[in-house]
């Protein structure tokens, strides 16, 4: 089945619409009708209308048949057959009446006083049956009111309390006239119009459903006892048995409305034609089914029963089987529901559509109660439900059957969540430029999401997803920018659910658009339904991007994000992109971390549109949270070999990640170092006790002659340590950082840097390092690590706490402390192929010595450019 209430890509492809008997509503009192438009079945006892349901999906759908044609004919030509059929109908609930009708004094006396009993004495109502009993004696419309007032006398067959008698003429009043009786027993039709601009709101009568939560569960229960009897009751005895902890009109109605919801079942196969529709009040109770007319006939009724003023409205429903946009100017009305008085005021409720819905393709019901469409207000009633007689709209101004045609369709999950439409207010949009733009409000923080689809023909539909729409969310609204893939006609629906929940999505509105020229923009699925900042950044702690929510084009391949935090996070992102795979995407990013920003080198090596999604945590955090999505547009991208290099971690450069090692100071705060000499030096402040390492690497290396550790030299010096870095060729490195100390034994990772290289620099390694290069000790001389033989080569080093130092080589050389305690000496290289040791000792007693570097010696003579770091 298709469920209407959570977000599925699978819609229906076609529902049909069929025909159905039943009532229609009567025409209000006070509007001036002539004879001639008094409407009447000329094949039945029922007038026939098309059948409307709540919809699973939007649908396209067949037409349906007309199983009998509307005849007006004049009163004076009216056959006594017609006559006959016309009293049957009134009775069943079927004929509008345009006219007041007909009844004797006796009936009069009757419906004043039955009236007086319930307290709503109606003047216009009494002046309509004085009316009647005026009329000429052969008048049809009194035959039909003499033929009730015989009925009721009788008895034995109709056992009607007191508001039956008070409901016909109330039939044929309108809502806009009744009211309470005022200090002088009338009220003109100036004051009836205040009533409806100044009416009651569904909250003025109840803040919130729960507040029936003991009559919904007094209902439930009586209906399980019912359903267990083996013969079924009455209506009078289930009113009677369902109202029984009623203490107003309201829970009396909120009573029976709970029972048909729960006990009613829809009457598919008579929706889809494949049997005679069930509908009458006895037939509907009988079988536990029926269709629209079926539900609301049995709601009067039992109201009737309650003592509660109720009648039929026949009218339009946008439910199953109804087109996006379609035109109901040339067909029959398709639905049928209630209207209620309570404290002197119409409500309307249609308990068919708080049933459940219909699944026309699977020919199921599906049980699905819907609260809202109990006394629902009827500005949002009439959203879905267009009456036969405008004054049962309850709205001013009056909505035109095209201007209802042409609203944007909302489900009642728009209503639950609170939604308004910002623009556009019509449902069918013309793209420009290849856009279109549908922006909504809500009360609360919402959650949103879409589908399209493209409409092919009368009922299939091609499911486009995601991908060619913007949508953009603040707190407080929503914004999305639909871009059509081609030209024709497209379905537009949209989902929604409350911010910070797991719930589905729920369906709340539909546009069609109509593409008139295409640009064929294909954008990258997101599945987080939203792009820019997250509605409740703020809460996530992101202040500000500077990057907006609408599109950001990128010319030169290359993209800095930054977002301004209330406090300190971690991030990591996702770039997305049709043709990049998800380790490409790897290289293609750069982030930061700081106290209070986070920061992301973006690179983008293809033309087209990508989706960059940022998410966060706090420090200590479990799970990260999506709390950005960013649609970018490359116009011009990078080369490949230009990307980051591999692993980088979400903390390059300084910030918090080297702010808790006890790193200040930076030489680089930045992840990204530039250099066109090939070398660079790395400097922070850190603590006394905290030594330092570094690793260098690079993807792809050309030149491996020298291990890449040869290319970097760590020197600590009191409380600032230097990395030196040396390049053997271009492109790009990554320079990772680890520190350990007193309290952490083994080195952890603290930050990576990227350094850039795009000239060809042929720096030479440096000399190769040893466990026992300690903290203090520096290399002044020589600074590269591979000598010309048979030179004189000069070393100086600094050697904290040495009692000796010597070059071994082809032969030995002793270096001698200065007076500022630097070793220093005279060495020669001697032959190529040789290795020259510098060899130290550190304790007085000891009776070796620690080698702590070593050089190459080099027949040819090595390049010096760059070679000192």
């Amino acid at each position: 089945m298709r469920d209407l209430h959570s977000y599925s890509t699978e819609l229906p492809s076609g529902q049909m619409k069929m025909d159905c008997d039943s009532g229609k509503s009567f025409k209000p009192q006070g509007v001036k009708v002539s004879k001639s438009m008094s409407t009447i079945c000329s094949s039945s006892s029922n007038a026939n209308c098309h059948e409307s349901h709540p919809i699973q999906g939007p649908a396209r759908q067949a037409q349906g048949r007309n199983h009998s044609e509307k005849l007006s004919p004049s009163p004076d030509i009216m056959s006594a057959a017609a006559r006959e059929s016309q009293i049957s109908d009134f009775y069943n609930g079927n004929v509008a009446l345009g006219c007041p009708s007909d009844t004797s004094e006796k009936f009069h006396q009757r419906v004043a006083k039955e009236s007086r009993w319930n307290g709503e004495t109606t003047p216009k109502e009494i002046m309509a049956t004085k009316r009647i009993a005026n009329a000429p004696k052969d008048s049809p419309i009194k035959h039909t009111f003499l033929f009730g007032e015989n009925k009721i006398d009788n008895g034995s067959k109709m056992s009607l309390k007191k508001s039956t008698v008070h409901k016909l003429p109330e039939k044929g009043c309108s809502p806009l006239a009744v009211s309470r009786e005022g200090p002088d027993g009338l009220r003109g039709e100036t004051q009836a119009w205040s009533s409806v601009t100044q009416r009651k709101k569904r909250r003025d009568l109840f803040p919130d459903s729960k507040v029936f939560s003991h009559i919904d569960a007094h209902v439930l229960r009586v209906s399980e006892q019912i359903k267990s009897k083996p013969a079924l009751p009455s209506v009078q005895t289930i009113v009677q048995l369902i109202t029984d902890e009623a203490q107003s009109k309201l829970e009396t109605v909120r009573a029976i409305w709970i029972w048909l919801c729960h006990n009613i079942r829809y009457d598919v196969d008579g929706f889809l034609g494949l049997s005679q529709k069930i509908h009458t009040p006895e037939q509907v109770r009988q079988t536990g089914r029926g269709v629209c007319s079926g539900y609301a006939h049995l709601c009067r009724e039992m109201c009737r029963e309650a003592g509660v003023s109720c009648i039929e409205v026949s009218g339009y429903g946008r439910g199953t089987g109804y087109q996006q946009g379609q035109n109901c100017q040339q067909k029959k009305s398709n639905h049928m529901w209630n209207a209620v008085q309570l404290e002197g005021q119409w409500y309307l409720l249609d308990a068919c559509w708080g049933a459940g819905t219909v699944d026309a393709e699977k020919r199921l019901f599906i049980p699905r109660y819907d609260d809202f469409f109990f006394l629902t207000d009827p500005e949002h009633f009439i959203e879905t439900h267009w009456p036969d007689e405008p004054e049962w709209q309850l709205v001013q101004p009056r909505v035109s059957l095209e201007d209802f045609e042409q609203r944007v369709f909302k489900t009642s999950e728009f209503f639950k969540l609170q939604l308004s439409l910002l623009s556009p207010n019509h449902s069918l949009l013309k793209t420009e430029h290849g856009e279109a733009t549908v922006s909504l409000r809500s009360t609360h923080p919402a959650e949103f999401s879409y589908h399209l689809s493209k409409l092919c023909g009368n009922v299939s539909k091609e499911a486009l997803g995601t991908t060619h729409g913007m949508l953009t969310v603040s707190e407080k609204s929503m914004t999305l920018k639909v871009l059509p893939p081609t030209e024709g006609l497209f379905e537009l629906m949209i989902f929604a659910r409350p911010a910070d929940t797991q719930n589905p999505y729920s369906w709340v509105c539909s546009y069609q658009i109509k593409c008139l020229e295409s640009h064929k923009k294909e954008l990258p699925e997101n599945p987080f339904h939203f792009w820019g900042l997250h509605p409740k950044g703020k809460d996530f702690g992101i202040e500000e991007s500077n990057c907006g929510e609408d599109l950001i084009v990128v010319a030169t391949g290359t993209l800095l994000l930054t977002l301004q935090t209330s406090r300190p996070l971690l991030a990591t992102y996702q770039l997305v992109n049709k043709d990049l795979d998800t380790s490409l995407s790897m290289k293609c990013l750069a982030s930061q971390a700081e106290e209070e920003k986070l920061s992301c080198h973006v690179l983008c090596p293809f033309l087209g549109y990508y989706r960059l999604s940022v998410f966060v945590k706090d420090l200590g955090g479990d799970l990260f949270k999506n709390a950005a999505n960013f649609l970018i547009r490359c116009s011009g991208p990078i080369n490949q070999n230009e990307l980051f290099p591999s692993g980088l971690s979400m903390h390059c450069g300084t910030g918090i990640s080297t702010g808790c090692r006890g790193f200040s100071n930076p030489s680089h705060p930045a992840p990204i170092i530039n250099t066109n000499q090939g070398k660079c030096n790395i400097t922070f402040h850190t603590r006394s006790d905290t030594e330092v390492a570094a690793i260098l690497s690079k993807d792809k290396v050309t030149n491996t002659k020298y291990p890449m550790e040869r290319y970097v030299l760590l020197t600590h010096l009191g409380n600032k340590v230097s990395v030196c870095i040396l390049l053997p060729e271009s492109g790009l490195y990554k320079v990772g950082l680890f520190s350990r100390n007193k309290d952490h034994k083994d080195f952890a990772h603290v930050c990576d840097y990227v350094v850039r290289c795009f000239s060809e620099p042929r720096c030479l390694p440096f000399p190769r390092v040893y466990s026992m290069w300690r903290k203090g000790c520096i290399l002044l001389q020589p600074r590269t690590g591979v000598l010309q033989e048979r030179s004189w080569i000069k070393f100086r080093v600094k050697l904290p706490k040495a009692y000796r130092a010597l070059v071994v080589g082809q032969s030995r050389t002793e270096l001698q402390p200065t007076c500022s305690k630097i070793w220093e000496g005279e060495v020669y290289t001697g032959l190529a192929r040789t290795v020259l040791k510098l060899a130290v000792k550190f304790s007085q007693h000891s009776t070796s010595m620690d080698v702590i570097l070593s050089f190459d010696v080099e027949g040819s003579s090595p390049s010096s450019e760059g070679s000192s770091g």
